[in-house]
C-alpha cells in the first residue's frame, strides 16, 4: 500500500537547490520583458521589420502571459503544479528556439510572444504554489522574497545582457541561452516536491475565455496608455489653442 506524504512533511524538505531552481525560472520569465529593450533597432533590422513591430512583439509577450496566468494556475491545480511547471518549461524552450531562428516578424511573434507567453503563464503560477508546497510556513516569506528578488534582478540585468550579446555576438544567442537554461531547469525540477490534489478540479472554459478577454483588454489598455495618453493630450492642446484663437 502506497502512503501519500502530508503537505507538512513535504514542506519541511525544501532546500536551497529547490529555491535556486524556482528563482531561476522566475528570472528567466521576467528577463524576456526587458532583455531586448536596448537592441530593438538591431532586431528590427535583422528580421526585416520596424521598431514598432518589435515593440509589438514585446507587448504581446506581456499580454499573453498576463491574460493566461489564471488559466495556467487552474491547469496546474488540475494536472499538478510540477507537471504544469515542466510543460511550461518545454513550451518556453520551444518558443525561445523559434525566436532564435526567426527569419521574419511573424515567426518572431509566434515564438517570443505566444509560445514563450504561454510557457510563462504555466510556470509562474506553479512557482508560487511550489514554494508553498516545498517550504514550511516560517520559511516561506524568505523564499518568496528570493523569488521576487530574482525577478527584480532580471529587470535590471536584462538591458545589460541584451546589449552585451547584441554588441559582441548576436541577439539570437540570448534566446539560445534561454533554451539551455529552460532545459536545465526542466531536468533539475524532478527534485521539487509536489502535493497530491485533494479535490477534483475542472477547467471552466467559458470562464477562462472571458477572463482572457477581460484581462487582455485591461492589460492592453495599460500597455498602450502612454501612446493613447499622448495622443489625447495633443488633441486637448489643439482644441484649447483653437478655442483661445476663436475667443481672441
Amino acid at each position: 500500500m502506497v502512503t501519500q506524504q502530508k503537505p507538512e512533511t513535504i514542506a519541511a524538505k525544501g532546500t536551497g537547490f529547490v529555491l535556486l531552481t524556482l528563482a531561476s525560472a522566475q528570472f528567466l520569465m521576467t528577463l524576456d520583458s526587458s532583455v531586448m529593450n536596448v537592441s530593438i533597432a538591431t532586431v528590427a533590422k535583422d528580421v526585416g521589420t520596424t521598431v514598432t513591430g518589435i515593440q509589438t512583439a514585446i507587448t504581446l509577450y506581456t499580454l499573453v502571459m498576463a491574460t493566461l496566468m489564471l488559466t495556467g494556475g487552474k491547469i496546474g491545480a488540475i494536472i499538478g503544479r510540477r507537471r504544469a511547471f515542466s510543460i511550461g518549461c518545454v513550451i518556453y524552450a520551444a518558443g525561445s528556439l523559434t525566436t532564435a531562428l526567426a527569419p521574419n516578424l511573424g515567426v518572431l511573434i509566434l515564438g517570443w510572444s505566444f509560445l514563450e507567453g504561454i510557457g510563462a503563464a504555466l510556470i509562474m503560477p506553479a512557482v508560487v504554489a511550489l514554494v508553498a508546497i516545498n517550504y514550511a510556513p516560517q520559511r516561506r516569506p524568505s523564499a518568496y522574497g528570493t523569488i521576487a528578488a530574482a525577478g527584480a534582478i532580471a529587470v535590471a540585468l536584462g538591458p545589460l545582457i541584451g546589449g552585451a550579446f547584441t554588441t559582441y555576438a548576436s541577439w539570437r544567442y540570448v534566446f539560445v541561452g534561454e533554451v539551455v537554461i529552460a532545459l536545465v531547469i526542466l531536468l533539475v525540477s524532478r527534485r521539487i516536491q509536489d502535493a497530491p490534489s485533494t479535490e477534483q478540479h475542472r477547467l471552466d472554459f467559458v470562464g477562462s475565455i472571458l477572463s482572457v478577454l477581460g484581462l487582455g483588454l485591461a492589460v492592453f489598455g495599460v500597455l498602450r496608455s502612454s501612446v493613447w495618453g499622448g495622443s489625447f493630450r495633443k488633441k486637448a492642446l489643439r482644441r484649447s489653442l483653437d478655442y483661445r484663437w476663436w475667443r481672441g
